[in-house]
């Protein structure tokens, strides 16, 4: 299949997917003001390589413009993007003029999967009262591309918080805070799965592939010191999700991360 059209129809899947999130107490989070800005990108060269004439990156789910924390409460900020090669997500915190935003240094590790096609899923935590309104930027790129969008959080409105800007204190149970939903790539080609995890005491990790099986480590399945799965030479029976599930004495969070390998065009 075509790996242009496989990418129109993740995208329209995306637009009218329902995703569902943790609950936090919202000042405006309407989806008629678009948030998202997107840099111009540097003049590049074609490359033979590639399946895409240029580099592209979409948001799939935009972080909220508004927040308001409640006393005590944890806030999750998700934000979620479609694109070209493998999209990483990095967040900042602060106000960054847009030249900085474009010299950041991702501090996500890069693939080199120029026939990728990628829907990652990042989310920041906030476990600790605030002091005043901040903002947390999400800033994805992609080769050439770069996208972000911000969302400023007000601190709790009681006047008998004392403690602010130090973590909550105790355990906290699991949250996947950063895994991609979707990863298409070529027969032959290696994949990557992320799953990274906040979690206090640290979380035990474990994936279970497309057949719903514990992953056992071998020759073509690796499970990394990260956590992560990586998955070598991916052939068409490997299509279907893996489920990564961490778990600690406080409770376990899963993500599922659909496979969809790609049979070669004839050149």
């Amino acid at each position: 299949m075509n790996l242009h059209v496989c990418a129109l129809a993740l995208l329209l899947f995306g637009s009218i997917a329902t995703v569902h999130g943790r609950a936090v107490d919202l000042v405006d989070d309407s989806n008629d003001v678009d948030n998202s800005i997107e840099t111009e990108p540097e003049p590049e060269q074609k490359s033979h390589a590639r399946p895409f004439d240029a580099d592209w990156l979409k948001f799939t789910k935009t972080p909220p413009a508004k927040l308001q924390q409640a006393a005590g409460a944890t806030i999750e900020i998700v934000c979620e993007m479609m694109g070209s090669q493998v999209p990483s997500i990095q967040w900042v915190v602060g106000h960054l003029p847009i030249s900085e935003i474009d010299d950041l240094d991702s501090n996500q590790v890069s693939e080199d999967a120029p026939s990728a096609i990628v829907r990652v899923r990042s989310v920041h935590i906030i476990d600790h009262m605030l002091s005043e309104p901040r903002t947390y930027t999400c800033v994805g790129r992609t080769g050439s591309k770069t996208i972000y969008a911000s969302t400023v959080v007000h601190p709790a409105r009681s006047s008998e918080i004392l403690v602010r800007e130090k973590q909550y204190p105790g355990n906290q149970k699991p949250r996947i805070v950063y895994t991609e939903k979707t990863h298409l790539d070529l027969m032959g080609s290696s994949v990557l799965l992320p799953c990274k995890v906040h979690a206090r005491p640290r979380a035990e990790i474990t994936w279970f592939n497309n057949e719903n099986q514990k992953v056992v480590q071998g020759h073509r399945y690796k499970v990394l010191s990260t956590g992560h799965l990586l998955i070598s030479d991916i052939k068409w029976e490997d299509m279907g999700n893996y489920k990564c599930l961490a778990r600690n004495v406080e409770g376990h969070d899963s993500a599922d991360t659909f496979v969809y390998p790609v049979l070669k065009e004839e050149d």
